[in-house]
């Protein structure tokens, strides 16, 4: 068994479960899991459970999290407004980095997540391709509280730190609100189950400008090499599949695998016109032999309606990643989604 103890944190996050699978798969790691409540899966990992809101929780768990080298850090908690989520999240960081300096001598590395919104992606247009070296947008923002914090809290000691940067995260999750192929999934199952075309439902605009995503896996592949290669430390790192498209050109695909019929798009709010599609799902759950997910456990629409109608150009640049000696992001982002389609419908989450 490996000497390395990797602790994730926000097991039952899509970043976080598809990391926890990636790294028992490996062989490499004795993998801790962690979140504030239950998981909603099975995995051969240790489970811990930490309220990080609690300053006393990680030493209250000395003897399970004594061992922990590394850290993968995807925890996250909305707030109602931005100083209110900078608050919660930069605490939620801090108590586990303190308490972890308190009680696990061997700790060495935490790769933490940062996103688009490093770039100002949720505030509309932002300078594309992105660079990690862009500067930063009016405060506040919890990535930048988080990576002050890792930098003043770094210094002069044994452990270091990473940050990496996603963009639309695609893997298996249930219950994230932000995980769009789930969105798509439904929302083509529920075109199919009424005999309605599948329709792009964001703005003309935006079903042609150029987007990326990231694939879970290959994050987690990324944030384990980042984690094990010195010459990152201290640096932030833009991870995608590597490829760019146009929702113009994935939109006929997604159709096709559903076997719903295509048509061009018409802009519709996707948060008002599924208010009343809950029962309908329901119906389908017993007609199909689902697993009782409800609508609402399983997409955000106002996430998908803020992806669709994002009307610039929206792409990160992953040279320096892969100048670093990281080589796997090669991947055609449509596999990606239809992995993922494959495994909801495997686990009998949609038709």
């Amino acid at each position: 068994m490996s000497t390395n103890t990797i602790l994730v944190v926000g097991g039952n996050g899509i970043i976080g479960r598809n990391a926890v699978s990636y790294l028992h798969s490996t062989g490499q790691w004795n993998v801790i899991v962690t979140s504030a409540s239950a998981l909603d899966y099975e995995t051969p990992a240790r489970y811990v459970q930490l309220d990080l809101l609690n300053p006393q929780a990680v030493a209250d768990q000395a003897e399970q999290l004594r061992e922990v080298t590394h850290v993968i850090y995807a925890a996250y908690i909305e707030g109602k407004t931005l100083a209110a989520q900078t608050e919660v999240n930069l605490a939620l960081l801090r108590n586990l980095v303190l308490g972890l300096e308190q009680l696990a001598p061997n700790f060495q590395h935490i790769t933490f997540i940062q996103g688009g919104k490093a770039y100002g992606a949720h505030l509309g247009r932002y300078k594309t391709p992105a660079l990690e070296t862009d500067p930063r947008h009016f405060p506040p923002n919890f990535y930048y509280s988080q990576e002050d914090f890792l930098r003043e809290q770094s210094s002069g000691k044994a452990w270091s730190w990473t940050a990496v940067r996603p963009d639309i995260v695609v893997g298996f999750a249930v219950g994230n609100p932000m995980n769009l192929a789930n969105l798509i999934a439904v929302y083509a199952s529920l075109c199919k189950e009424l005999h309605v075309p599948f329709r792009f439902p964001g703005s003309l605009q935006a079903y042609h400008v150029l987007v990326n995503v990231t694939d879970a896996t290959l994050l987690a592949e990324g944030m384990e090499w980042v984690a094990t290669h010195d010459e990152c430390r201290e640096q932030i790192y833009n991870v995608t599949n590597g490829d760019i498209f146009r929702w113009s050109q994935l939109w006929p695909k997604f159709a096709e695998y559903f076997g719903v019929e295509y048509a061009e798009p018409i802009t519709f709010p996707l948060h008002e016109y599924m208010q009343d599609k809950a029962e309908l799902w329901q119906q389908m759950v017993q007609k199909h032999g689902l697993k009782e997910h409800t609508l609402d456990e399983l997409v955000q629409w106002p996430f998908g309606d803020f992806i669709f109608n994002v009307e610039a150009d929206a792409f990160f640049d992953v040279n320096k990643l892969r100048r670093a000696g990281f080589h796997n992001m090669h991947l055609d982002s449509f596999i990606s989604f239809r992995n993922q389609f494959e495994h909801l419908k495997a686990e009998k989450i949609i038709p």
